[in-house]
């Protein structure tokens, strides 16, 4: 069984209203354990909205989603709050780290709200910040580190979890060339060993770190590449073409 299934996911804006907005028409994929997938697709396609319904922060108007077999659309309030902490984790283009904690704070907040002991923490973050080379900046504040380092710091508190799903929104998208290599190099080495990633991002760049690429238009799935055993750059140019296809409203290839 697939990790998380999509099935024909339809999202509506003010139904019934004369300013409806159909912001997903027919959505259907699926994310195995292990994956690495990138979503792509212009402004206003419907990528925030699709990885909102993922995410449990917001609700389809119709269609079915479930997540370790669970369908995500029967949860109540409370019981999505629990699913989000104890199988997903989030990156965020922003950060959305809190500037009134230090960094192991910041760090340690999902597992406290869950009510783990401090030593238990302590166990969790010892191997992490070692992969991600933030042993250094756990006692700073988010203020007094770089872009680069937040976003370190904010793909900790996500992963300190062990989320059955990793959802990232734009993870590169306030920083650099430079930092950008870093962190996609980050999702690489997690996802080798083993962590299942989503990814919504505008950069091509970026999607040809992934394993599988979907293409969003006008709230339908337009096109999927997967890169196999192609070269980063072999697979950068379909993602390139495909791109210039969706835009143009040509035929892909």
């Amino acid at each position: 069984m697939s990790l998380l299934n999509l099935k024909h996911i339809k999202k509506v804006f003010s139904e019934g209203n004369e300013s409806e907005v159909q912001a997903l028409k027919d959505v259907s994929f699926s994310v195995e354990k292990g994956d690495y997938v990138a979503i792509m697709g212009e402004s206003g396609a419907g990528k925030s909205t699709l990885l909102n319904i993922i995410a449990t922060l917001d609700q389809p108007t119709s269609g079915e989603i479930r997540l370790n077999g669970v369908e995500l659309s029967h949860l109540s309030e409370n019981e999505a709050s629990k699913f989000r902490r104890e199988h997903l984790g989030f990156v965020f283009q922003s950060f959305n780290l809190l500037d009134t904690f230090n960094n192991r704070d910041n760090i340690y907040l999902p597992l406290v709200l869950s009510k783990k002991s401090h030593q238990f923490m302590e166990n969790k973050l010892a191997p992490l910040s070692q992969t991600l080379g933030i042993e250094n900046l756990l006692e700073r504040q988010p203020s007094e580190i770089s872009g680069g380092q937040k976003q370190r710091v904010a793909i900790a508190r996500a992963l300190i979890t062990d989320p059955s799903l990793l959802l990232a929104d734009e993870p590169t998208g306030a920083l650099d060339s430079n930092n950008t290599e870093k962190i996609l190099s980050v999702f690489e080495r997690i996802n080798e060993k083993g962590q299942t990633i989503l990814m919504v991002t505008h950069s091509a760049q970026a999607a040809s770190y992934a394993q599988r690429t979907l293409f969003i238009k006008d709230g339908k799935i337009y096109n999927e590449l997967y890169r196999g055993d192609q070269s980063r750059s072999q697979y950068l140019q379909k993602i390139i073409d495909s791109l210039t296809a969706l835009e143009s409203n040509g035929e892909v290839r």
